[in-house]
């Protein structure tokens, strides 16, 4: 079967249209919703860490010099400004601008350690004043030390 030239052009376009319409209709696919945009994550923001509020030590309680050698003591305190001895008897003060702590040692026996026995806190003036509070201003960071 011979085709004339114009047949041919005819039957050439005719395919060109056809295919090109299965190739629209190919890539329209099925009606369905066009996708939607993905959001995308804000960048986690650094944020700097809460600060904890560390409550303050507790006040130094003077019951614990109690029973202690004056090395025990010198250990906690520091150096004092007054070391006296007599006998049996030991005298220890600290002192600061505010107050003045004295501690008195004992030795029980000969053969035992000092021990204090008494303590007693006084302002600079004389009179007598409240030991913890004279404690925490004699310890270097206000509190015990452990």
């Amino acid at each position: 079967m011979r085709m004339s030239g114009a047949t041919k052009s005819a039957l050439m376009r005719s395919l060109a249209l056809t295919g090109a319409t299965a190739l629209l209709s190919a890539c329209m696919g099925t009606t369905t919703e066009p996708p939607q945009p993905v959001a995308t994550p804000a960048p986690a923001q650094e944020t700097a860490p809460a600060e904890v509020e560390v409550p303050p030590p507790p006040p130094p309680s003077p019951e614990r010099l109690d029973g202690l050698t004056p090395v025990e003591v010198l250990a906690l305190l520091g150096e004092p400004g007054l070391v006296r001895r007599d006998g049996k008897v030991q005298v220890m003060l600290f002192e600061t601008e505010a107050c003045v702590l004295e501690l008195v040692f004992v030795e029980p026996t000969p053969d035992q350690h000092f021990q204090v026995t008494h303590r007693a806190a006084r302002d600079r003036q004389g009179d007598d004043m409240d030991q913890t509070a004279c404690l925490g201003d004699i310890l270097p960071s206000g509190a015990w030390p452990d």
